[in-house]
């Protein structure tokens, strides 16, 4: 009785372990014990078989020691890693920097073979080709495969930005593209759409189908819409949700409880990505295609006959002539655009608002 009454009292104890959080620990250590007695069983089985091999098992011992420790710490810096990336989520978008890194580096060096021709489109075209075809046929053969290359995860996030921001200036609205210009200090913010004294804060996110967002994706852009309302006390602030992808269960019912506009299993479509803007004061008329430098920079203006086009002939037909960002071209506002200590400083208050959101009453405890 007394045993059975001590191994009770073991048990309850391992249980209260588990639910003061220690569960992580208790599942590293017991990771690690299966490695030390899968080892010690290995090693017993090298050592009373009918034919001893004692070294062999002192070492299998020994490494299953080794293996023991490793396993346990593997465990311990996979719950970290969890851990820092629902606190800050953007922090799991890097995952594939080290493919980026490399896609770059390949394209760098098909880059440099091409030649340092001072023009964009050369990145996209042979020598030959280059200097054999008429600048139309150039322009569009460079365009169309720059559309049907291979993209890393941060360009196929620009191009959906720039969609979701196309969009959005389709319907009237000032157009910043924030998270284009500021990369991982863009604060959640990917695209900003003013008009008629609202602005709208967007995160688009081009995820796979098989990907889910979860409530700490709405999290961070509830605190970054509460942080864009500070610095626009003159205008009213919302936050929309843009993905290709669905959200949580949980997501929605947070992003309904804190007034979050969500866009989900909204696809990227083809739409005409050839910017023809007229310069100022000239009044010359030039195309922008979407690998010039200052693409995203060139606000295209309806009202001043203006527009976007498909194919370089409708450009060219339109009177526009093929430069890379003509003088007297308008560009955006990078819209805040900080270094230094007033970056830190936004950084901080982007913080706060988030645990703001984690403790807001609205949320009803979730």
């Amino acid at each position: 009785a007394a045993e059975a009454d001590k191994l009770l009292s073991l048990f309850r104890e391992w249980l209260t372990g588990i639910k003061h959080h220690r569960g992580v620990e208790f599942i590293a250590e017991a990771w690690a014990d299966y490695e030390r007695a899968r080892a010690n069983a290995l090693g017993a089985a090298l050592q009373y078989k009918k034919r001893p091999a004692l070294s062999t098992a002192k070492e299998v011992r020994a490494k299953g020691k080794e293996l023991a420790v490793a396993r346990r710490e593997a465990k311990r810096s996979e719950w970290i890693v969890q851990l820092y990336e629902w606190h800050f989520p953007w922090l799991s978008e890097l995952r594939d920097v080290e493919e980026d890194a490399s896609y770059v580096e390949e394209a760098a060096a098909v880059k440099t073979e091409v030649g340092d021709r001072d023009h964009p489109a050369s990145a996209w075209l042979t020598r030959p080709e280059w200097e054999a075809l008429p600048t139309a046929e150039r322009n569009q053969l460079a365009l169309d495969r720059y559309l049907r290359s291979r993209k890393t995860p941060w360009q196929l996030g620009r191009d959906y930005e720039r969609y979701i921001g196309f969009l959005r200036e389709g319907a009237g609205c000032k157009v910043t593209y924030h998270g284009i210009f500021q990369g991982l200090e863009d604060l959640g913010r990917d695209v900003l759409a003013e008009k008629d004294g609202h602005l709208e804060v967007i995160q688009c996110k081009r995820w796979a189908q098989r990907k889910t967002i979860h409530e700490k994706h709405v999290f961070q852009l509830f605190g970054t819409t509460v942080l864009a309302r500070l610095e626009n006390p003159t205008l009213v602030v919302n936050g929309t949700f843009t993905t290709t992808t669905t959200l949580s269960p949980k997501a929605r019912e947070v992003a309904e409880h804190l007034g979050i506009k969500i866009e989900e299993g909204f696809p990227l479509a083809d739409y005409p990505r050839i910017g023809c803007n007229i310069a100022r004061p000239s009044g010359e008329r030039i195309y922008h295609l979407p690998f010039d430098q200052q693409y995203d920079k060139t606000v295209i203006e309806p009202e001043r006959g203006e527009s976007y086009v498909m194919s370089v002939a409708e450009a060219e037909a339109n009177g526009s002539a093929e430069r890379g960002v003509g003088a007297g071209a308008r560009t955006r506002s990078t819209h805040g655009a900080l270094g230094g200590a007033d970056e830190q400083r936004l950084r901080f208050q982007h913080l706060r608002a988030w645990a703001v959101a984690q403790r807001d009453p609205r949320l009803g405890g979730l």
